[in-house]
Formats: C-alpha cells, sequence, structure tokens
C-alpha cells in the first residue's frame, strides 16, 4: 500500500471502493457478491457515515485526511490479502481507532475455524 492517497476526488466513498471492485474482482464474481463486498468493507472500515461524501480534492471539499487514508486501506482489504505492508498506518487519521480494527479485523480472517 503507498504511503500517498491516489483517490479520485470526484466520486464518493462507496463510487470509489465499488469502482475499485469492479476492477479488481474476479470477472465471474456476481454483482451482488461484490456490492455484498464492498457495503461490508465500507462497514468494517467505520466509513457508513461518509460512505455517500465525494472523496475530495485540492480544489473539492471532501472526506477528511483521516477519513481518506481509511478509504486507501479499505481498497486493499477489499481484496482480502494474506498479508498487507503498511507504511505508517497511522499518520493522517482521525481519532478513529482504525489500527486496532484492521488488524481485529486481519487476525479474525486468518484464525482457524
Amino acid at each position: 500500500m503507498t504511503q500517498d492517497d491516489n483517490l479520485i476526488g470526484t466520486l464518493t466513498v462507496r463510487e470509489t471502493i465499488s469502482y475499485s471492485a469492479s476492477l479488481r474482482l474476479p470477472d465471474n464474481m456476481p454483482r451482488e457478491e461484490k456490492q455484498a463486498l464492498v457495503e461490508g468493507t465500507i462497514v468494517e472500515m467505520g466509513l457508513q457515515d461518509c460512505a455517500d461524501t465525494v472523496v475530495g480534492n485540492w480544489h473539492l471539499r471532501g472526506i477528511s485526511g483521516g477519513e481518506k487514508r481509511r478509504v486507501s486501506i479499505a481498497l486493499e482489504i477489499l481484496m482480502r490479502p494474506r498479508l498487507l505492508f503498511l507504511d505508517e498506518p497511522t499518520s493522517g487519521l482521525d481519532r478513529y481507532a482504525i489500527l486496532f480494527r484492521l488488524f481485529w479485523q486481519l487476525l479474525t480472517y486468518h484464525l482457524p475455524k
């Protein structure tokens, strides 16, 4: 995961994650399953309150810097990676306890059933 957020500022958070899902998830995965994964990722990353807000850029006001960071992490989490390297994952984050949630999410995905 890169240190800089490379997001399309005119899309909402939900549109950004959905766009990434449609490009990166398998073509044979049903649309409903992709959408469920998108919605689950939004909830996991605590982005429900800003899901329909534009991301924003230098001239378009949007979500906070911490929320942008969480969207960037959500784009990677969407793919359910086995290993995820985060460079300074807490830089630019708001008061949301993302680091704890992220590691808890990763642990729960990989615990034996």
